[in-house]
This record gives C-alpha cells, structure tokens and sequence, in this order.
C-alpha cells in the first residue's frame, strides 16, 4: 500500500505443490462449501408439509437401530412449531442441557447424510457454490490499521530545530531527502523545475508545498536518513511529533490562500497532507486535491491517447498517485473521492520510464507501476468481494481472482522474482524485487482472509481451511520479506509496519482455528515449528526496526499487539513457546540479493556518483542459468503450475540476452525511446570490465 507511515526455517518449503494442486482441486469441490443441509427427494406435486412428514418417516423408518426412532420420537414430542406475525416460532420443552443436545441429534437425524453419497459419487465439477465470508473480516475495512501519530491534534505547534540546525537547513534536508529516496516516494514531481523554483523563492518555508512536504518527510529524515544535528529528534518522540506538527499547521494555514487559485504544487501539497493528517480529517484533504485536479483538468493518459509527452506522464503520474491515496483511505474506512479520467469508460494508462527519469528515477517509477497493477486488482477485489453485502460470492468468483493475482506475478520480469537466479549489479533493483513483492502477498492475504473460519468454528468448511492455509502460507513468507528489509542497505525505508501487523493478525487467527479445529490442511506444506513461532519472528523483526528502536508510538502499538497475542495463545500450550532468542539462531529466514561477486565492492562507490541508483551502473544481465541451490523465495510461486526458464532480460519482449560466449569484452551501451517501445533495449553486460 501507499506508505502511511510499511522468517523461515533453512530451505523450508511453505507450500507444496502437492497443496496447489489441492488447492484448485477444492475450488471446485462445491460441497465443502457450506454445511450440509437438509434434503429429502423432491416432487413437485407434493406440498412442503407432505415432504416434511415423509422426510421424517423415512428417518424413522429408515434401516437402523430402534433406540434412534424412538429418541427421535421423543425429541420431536418436546417442541411445538406455530406461525406468528413475526415468523415462525418454536417452543420447545426442554429443562437441562441434555434435553437441548437430544432436540438437536433429532433435527440432525431429519437430514439425509449427503457427504457420505457425494464422497462416494464422482465430484461434481459445478463451482457456483456459495461461499460463507468471514465475519470479523467482512465488516472490518481492508487497510484499517490503527495509527496514533496523525498529524493536525496539537494547536498552535513550535518549532523544535534547536540551535545546532536552521529551521531553514532542515527544510533544505526535507527537499533533499524527498527526491532521493525513491523507495518511500513517488517522482510526481520534477525534480529540475522544482529545485529552480525552490532557489527562486525569498521565502520558501512560507509556502504551501514546502511546509507539506516536510510535514510529509520529516519523520523519515529523522528516521531513516539520521543527520548529527538531529539527533535531538531521536531521542525525543514527543519533540520529533511537535516538529511535524509545525510543519503541517503551517501548511494548513496556507491552504485557503492557495485553494482559490491551485496549481500543480497546490494539489501535490493537500496530497503530502492527506498521507500524515488526522484520520478523520485525511479524506478531506484528498477531497481538495481531487477537485483542484479536475478544475486545473489534469487528466492521466489513456490507453489510446497518442500524447507521450513527459508533460502528459506527469500529469499521468500525479493522476496516479491522487488515485492511490484515496485508494489507501478508502480501503483503511474513509469517504471515496476517486479522481474522474477523460473520456470516461477508457482505460487509464500506467505510468512509464521515461529518459528524463534516467539516473534519478527510473527504479522508483518501475517499482510504483507494477505496485499500480497490484492496487487495481486490490481495489477490484475489495468493490467484488467486501462492499456488496447482498450479493454472494462463488467458488468461481474466488478462483478466477487468485488465478488473476497469480498469473500476474508469473508474468513479473525475473529481477523483479526471488525465485528466479537473476544476478543483480546492485541491491536498489532488489530492492524494488522487495517492494513488489510485499504487495503481491498482502494481496493474497487480502483476497483470501475473507473465506477463512470464524476463530472458534470447530467444524470449518474445507474450503475455508484452504484460504487459511494461502493466508498462514502467505504471512510467513511476508515476514520473511519484511525481515529482507531490515537486512540490506537502504532496505529499511520500504519496511511497512502495516503489513506486518496484517500478517501477524494472520498468523494468530490461524493459532485460534488449529485449536478450535485442529484440521491438518491448515498447516499443510507448512513447518510447524515455523508456524509456531511465527509471532515471536514478528515481533523480533519489528524490534529490529528503527523507528521501535527510537520508540515510535505507532511502531510500540503493534509491539503491544503482538506480546499480547503471545502471551494469550501461550496459556493454551502445555510447553511454553520457544524464546525468540532460540529462534534467531535460525540463519537464513530472510532473502538474499543474487549479488554479482564484484558488486557488493563497488555497490557503494557507485552510489555516491548515483545517490538514486543508476540503472546504467547497476543493471547486468548474464546469460540465464539453472538456479542450483533451492531459493526460499520459490514458496512465493508455490500455487504456479511449472514454466519453463524465464531469461533474464530488462525488456518483456521475446528478445533474448546476448550469451557470454559471443558477447565481446567491450561494454554495450543502451538504447532508450520512450516513444517505440518503453524498454531498455540495450544495456552494459559488462560494467566492470
């Protein structure tokens, strides 16, 4: 998701393939869909109170024991059933428990055992089953994460630079960080146009887009790109949460001078301020910004417009983000404010990498696209499957979803797989590998965590057991990518607290229905001692982060969350669980960048000429190899059918790399037209030599 603020055994398979097959296998298995229900041959020149009755003197009269009949008898003698206004009412007379359990043993004998006749028969291949959705889910918003450090709660905010900093030197620092980090920021702006207008302004800290921007970045500054003097900051939530605040009461003071007449940095400016807001207040702000992007008619381009101009991407790309904003609010329970495309019912076309973005951006774009592709599908799954109440959900709907999110991440190019073998010049390519794929899992769990059992159901459908098993599967394997965050340089700015609390909540659902039902589809193709410990590896993985090391109020709420959940589920154990110290003995429960052996000596040099990773200087592409050892990463194509090799080229086109044996030591340069093709046709094979 848009970010609001966002471990495994050695070579442990999460899924096996044997599970995938059975996983589709169930899909189409209707009758687990729902319990079974009574049925009594049907003809239709009979009324409903003759098949009542014959329904009952086949049960009675049915092949058995005479102590069934006459329990029966005496069962139905026990309750009276009458029509009212109301409905149907029944009265049943009964004094203990064991009265009760009789009367529901007679009702259950009423019922024809269809399972054991349809375990018998051949499986019906019909999938217009209903599907029971849980709850607890179903009412809950999607991205609802609960956050405690909303902006706009403290009035009349002070500075708190201090002396060892301007108040001036931070802003430049905010600016600075912006557009250099691309991981936690979308290039909707130019970065040339901006900064000649940022060094125009006599007074750049009393406008609009610059108090928001800092609003915005502060915290990450502070956070993740530390500077000696403000060290101050970290030491101190309290000051470090006022500071922001300045920033944003500033912004919110200059926003009724720019409302009337907006302009681009306008809109941009209420965005930066509907991403660190209040909750309650957030969608106000999108609001704004939605109207002033139809008055200023900023229109994205479509998928038959002819315009590629890189003005026309900007506009595309601001549409964009105002579009996943709103997407990450609406989601988490806030009012819709979707921004309008032109001509309506055409589709939006995508973002691109453009020349311009070349040696500054082009990273950040690509991970931003394919994270658009995944938050469309979200937003389809959520209007399908979530906000119509009255309407009911099929296997086949279920089905064609996951086959939807599952083809897309088949179709993914290999740097951007962890199962591939494809060997990275650098880690920012990896680490957009990171980005894409913490969306695709939380994707999954989203889709899937709407089937799974109520916590104490003892009796779960089939089906529901197998969304459980995707989701249980699923969350491991997204503490794994979470963990890859903490691990690798600059991996830290895309850890998305959000995320590991969606897949903690897993993880602990999970524990309630294994004890409930104990069914060993749960936990099929999964290690159980991973399983257990999944909690424990959340919660050590969060207190890896920086922001819990600097006690962050949103980080130590979900800290909270997680002990809480351990302790809870321990008193149901006979042996204590495992202490996270044991299990950080584990070694290799997150994933590990297929780094060229040159690579890792010069990544750093090669940074301070690119400080936003160059792809001309990181990017290689060697002839595609069989991947020996076995990738922990391949758990995330465990539901995939097998396909053959992918090569490891930039382009997704059918063009293959030149092979090592006939490529000359010379280093090839590349081709870049936005205009054709989009792609990087040719790149250096051979940066070191």
């Amino acid at each position: 998701m848009p970010f609001a603020t966002v471990e495994t055994h050695r070579h442990k398979r999460i899924r096996s393939e044997e599970y995938d097959a059975g996983f589709f296998d169930a899909l189409s298995y209707h009758s687990m869909a729902s319990p079974p229900v009574c049925s009594t041959p049907s003809v239709s020149s009979t009324t409903e109170e003759e098949r009542s009755d014959s329904s009952v003197h086949s049960a009675v009269t049915s092949p058995g024991s005479f102590l069934d009949s006459a329990i029966l008898h005496d069962a139905l003698s026990k309750f009276q059933l009458s029509y009212t206004d109301l409905g149907l009412n029944m009265e049943a007379r009964i004094s203990n428990v064991s009265d009760l359990r009789s009367l529901i043993d007679a009702f259950s004998k009423l019922c024809r055992d269809d399972y054991q006749e349809e375990k018998q028969a051949p499986v019906s291949t019909n999938s217009a089953a209903v599907l029971y959705r849980n709850r607890n889910f179903r009412t809950k918003p999607v991205n609802f994460f609960s956050h405690v450090c909303g902006l706009g709660q403290i009035v009349h905010p002070n500075s708190k630079h201090g002396s060892a900093m301007s108040l001036r030197q931070i802003v430049d620092a905010c600016v600075d960080t912006y557009f250099s980090c691309w991981v936690r920021y979308t290039p909707i702006l130019r970065k040339d146009e901006f900064m000649a207008w940022y060094k125009r302004q006599h007074h750049p800290t009393e406008t609009l887009i610059v108090n928001a921007m800092c609003s915005f970045v502060f915290r990450h500054l502070v956070t993740h790109h530390p500077r000696p003097e403000l060290a101050h900051f970290c030491a101190d939530q309290d000051k470090l949460q006022e500071q922001e605040e300045f920033f944003f009461d500033r912004a919110r003071d200059l926003v009724g001078q720019s409302f009337d007449t907006p302009d681009r940095y306008a809109i941009v400016g209420l965005l930066f301020m509907a991403c660190r807001a209040e909750n309650s207040r957030a969608h106000h702000y999108t609001g704004m910004a939605v109207s002033a992007l139809q008055e200023l008619e900023i229109y994205p381009r479509t998928i038959l417009d002819t315009d590629d101009t890189y003005d026309k991407e900007m506009d595309t790309r601001l549409w964009w983000f105002v579009w996943s904003i709103d997407f990450y609010l609406y989601s988490g329970g806030a009012p819709k404010n979707t921004p309008q495309a032109r001509p309506e019912g055409v589709e939006v076309d995508l973002p691109r990498i453009f020349e311009q973005d070349i040696d500054e951006a082009e990273i950040g774009v690509l991970a931003h696209i394919h994270c658009l592709k995944l938050w469309r599908i979200q937003a389809s799954i959520i209007q399908t499957l979530y906000e119509h109440d009255t309407e009911s959900m099929t296997v086949d709907q279920l089905a064609d979803f996951d086959a939807r999110l599952v083809a897309y991440h088949q179709s993914l190019p290999p740097y951007l797989r962890f199962d591939s073998g494809f060997e990275y010049g650098c880690e920012d390519l990896f680490l957009a590998c990171v980005r894409v794929n913490l969306e695709y899992n939380a994707s999954r769990i989203i889709l899937h965590k709407l089937f799974i059992p109520e916590p104490n159901d003892s009796h779960p459908t089939e089906l529901s057991l197998h969304s459980l098993n995707v989701c249980l599967s699923t969350a491991l394997l997204q503490l794994r990518t979470l963990k890859t965050c903490n691990k690798i340089a600059f991996g830290r700015c895309a850890f998305d607290r959000d995320e590991l609390w969606r897949a903690a909540e897993v993880i602990s659902t999970a524990m309630d229905v294994y004890r409930a039902c104990a069914s060993p589809i749960i936990l099929r193709g999964i290690n159980r001692d991973e399983y257990e410990q999944g909690l424990h590896k959340a919660l050590a993985i969060l207190q890896d982060t920086r922001d819990y090391q600097q006690n962050s109020k949103n980080w130590i709420q979900v800290a909270d969350w997680i002990e809480l959940e351990i302790r809870r589920h321990q008193l149901y154990y006979a042996h204590p669980l495992r202490h996270k110290e044991q299990f950080h003995q584990q070694p290799t429960d997150y994933f590990l960048a297929n780094l060229k052996p040159t690579a890792a000596d010069k990544y750093h040099q090669a940074r301070e000429s690119h400080p936003a990773g160059s792809m001309l200087s990181v990017l290689s592409f060697p002839q595609t190899k069989p991947f020996t050892s076995p990738s922990p990463a391949s758990l995330i194509q465990s539901t995939l059918p097998p396909r053959s090799p992918s090569t490891a080229t930039f382009s997704t086109s059918s063009s293959s790399p030149t092979s090592s044996s006939t490529s000359s030591s010379r280093p090839r340069f590349r081709y870049f037209n936005p205009r054709n093709t989009n792609k990087f046709l040719f790149i250096d094979e051979n940066p070191t030599a």
